[in-house]
């Protein structure tokens, strides 16, 4: 066997290769690897001053025999020490054994390092936070778990302990909620459609021993929808009309709203209707803004009378009864009216006097 010292660097290499398995920068590998070079430092040395003594010894010798004896000490020394090696030199094996035995605990040391280096997930963000969603739209309530390894992600709905979804699996029948994995780390809870009743508290929950977790309050905003003016509208026949539904406290103005006469939808441009949108109009309040739909009926008609209605697209619906009265019945209706006014004063008046002269009889 050749001495440490006249291995080639490939060799050396090599050998350095196979005792590690594993090239990373763990804490165990480089204790392990420190231990390492201080036994082959160790061997070497050994092996030097092992060399050089007997070297010594050798040449005492040759001093007292003369010149020829020096050589040939010298040369004895040499095969000697070769010898020696070869045929398994205590130092030598000791350290090629403790090389052994470290070579052998390297993976553990791995396995070792990797398990230590195992972190417990954690959620990044606040532990409690709020999401603001409008009726009718989408919700996505966010939870950002970091270092989550093989625990699982849980979504809870806290008003009645409703396990929704754990990971990307539903546990609801109710087919609006959806778990969506980003790859930002975040596990998304979607709520499809909103309704007033999805408003409350949702906990994300990360199955670890204790429980990491993080609510998310839900807000729905319903606006609120109306046709100005009163319920019951009566308008002359060959009149123009305009009704005008208005949308309040939406998040967002309505993309659209829709007219319909009955159960017919109004086209937005006819001949005798016109549709027209207005949002983003200030508040006198000063409560935010508002969105105004309007309906144009021009030169309205008999059978123009029914209920209309206002479909706005991200709020409620409103409805309103137009009554459409030709213009002799409406002379008709104002004559009775005025009839039934002057009849009700003469009546009041007639009563006062009557109770003027039954207090004079009286006193008389």
């Amino acid at each position: 066997m050749r001495p440490w010292k006249s291995r080639s660097r490939s060799e050396m290499q090599t050998f350095e290769t196979r005792t590690r398995p594993l090239q990373g920068a763990q804490l165990a590998q480089l204790l392990l690897g420190g231990i390492l070079c201080l036994t082959i430092a160790s061997h070497t040395q050994t092996s030097a001053e092992a060399a050089g003594g007997k070297g010594s010894g050798s040449g005492a010798g040759a001093g007292a025999g003369g010149g020829a004896g020096t050589g040939t000490a010298s040369s004895s020394a040499a095969s000697t020490a070769i010898s020696s090696d070869e045929s398994g030199d205590p130092s030598s094996a000791t350290a090629f054994s403790s090389l052994a035995q470290v070579s052998s605990l390297l993976p553990e040391a791995s396995a070792l390092s990797a398990t230590s280096g195992l972190k417990e997930p954690y959620l990044d963000g606040y532990a409690t936070s709020n999401v603001t969603t409008q009726i009718g739209t989408h919700a996505y309530l966010p939870c950002r778990v970091k270092q989550l390894g093989n625990k699982s992600v849980s979504w809870i709905r806290l008003r009645d302990g409703h396990i929704l979804t754990v990971d990307r699996a539903v546990f609801i029948a109710d087919q609006r909620f959806l778990a969506i994995k980003q790859p930002d780390k975040y596990w998304t809870l979607q709520i499809k459609y909103v309704q007033a009743r999805d408003a409350g508290s949702y906990e994300c929950q990360v199955s670890t021993e204790p429980k990491v977790s993080a609510r998310v309050q839900l807000q729905v905003v319903v606006p609120r929808t109306e046709i100005l003016g009163e319920p019951d509208r009566y308008v002359k026949a060959g009149s123009n009309v305009v009704l005008r539904c208005i949308v309040r406290g939406a998040l967002e103005p309505p993309t659209f709203i829709m007219w319909y006469h009955g159960a017919e939808q109004l086209a937005a441009d006819s001949r005798r209707h016109r549709t027209q949108l207005d949002p983003n109009l200030p508040e006198a309040s000063g409560e935010g803004q508002s969105t105004i739909g309007s309906l144009i009926i021009e030169s309205a008609k008999k059978r123009d009378t029914g209920n209309y209605t206002c479909s706005p697209s991200n709020s409620p619906s409103a409805t309103v009864t137009l009554n459409i009265i030709n213009g002799e019945s409406s002379a008709s209706a104002v004559t009775s009216s005025a009839a039934t006014t002057r009849a009700y004063a003469l009546s009041i008046l007639a009563l006062l006097l009557s109770v003027i002269i039954i207090g004079v009889g009286h006193r008389t």
